[in-house]
């Protein structure tokens, strides 16, 4: 199961917590430290003692996404012991379950990398890297569905594994914007069966 978002009240986090939610309503560049020493209610120094500038606070939110999940995504979809369905049941899972608990973490990264990524932002490089491991890790996986031959011979996997995260992010703004009215247990669903007719063989 994905970890959920841990709150034990610490000052770190909430400064996380907040910075997360600011760049999401504002931009990374629409929010100052004001705004998040407010919306925390601490003062500067105290934000200072925990990170040294914005800069800092954007860098941990990356960390925190790729550490938290892609990293466990990996893991957990590596461990699985089977075909290459099995490992795509639990990517649709792991991903689902993700989003649910940690949404803020999910859509701030995703907010952060369209603002960002193009305009050679310092981080920039950072952003393309987790995409890039995201990239080779969904195009490991097709490939071996088309090494067992449930996948569609044609498939170029690269572009495959693109077209996916695409999809995944698109779904995730949309679960995001309208999850009081969208059934997630059919969203997921759904999600999953529009992916395996593209990917599998015989469809």
């Amino acid at each position: 199961m994905p970890s959920k978002n841990v709150g034990n009240g610490s000052t770190q986090e909430k400064i996380l917590q907040e910075s997360m939610r600011l760049f999401l309503e504002r931009g990374y560049h629409g929010t100052s430290i004001d705004d998040i020493t407010r919306a925390a209610g601490i003062t500067k120094g105290a934000l200072y003692w925990h990170f040294k500038n914005k800069e800092e606070l954007l860098t941990r939110i990356v960390e925190e996404y790729e550490k938290r999940f892609l990293n466990n995504l990996i893991l957990t979809v590596e461990a699985v012991k089977g075909g290459v369905l099995d490992k795509f049941e639990k990517y649709i899972h792991f991903n689902s379950a993700f989003a649910y608990y940690n949404r803020e973490l999910c859509v701030s990264f995703e907010t952060l990398a369209a603002e960002l990524v193009g305009t050679h932002d310092g981080i920039e490089p950072e952003f393309r890297r987790i995409y890039n491991k995201y990239q080779a890790f969904l195009s490991d996986m097709i490939m071996q569905g088309k090494k067992e031959g449930v996948f569609k011979e044609e498939l170029d996997p690269n572009l495959s594994a693109l077209t996916i995260m695409a999809i995944q992010h698109g779904a995730l703004f949309q679960w995001s914007m309208n999850r009081d009215v969208i059934n997630g247990e059919i969203f997921v669903k759904t999600f999953k069966k529009i992916m395996l007719c593209g990917l599998k063989s015989g469809l």
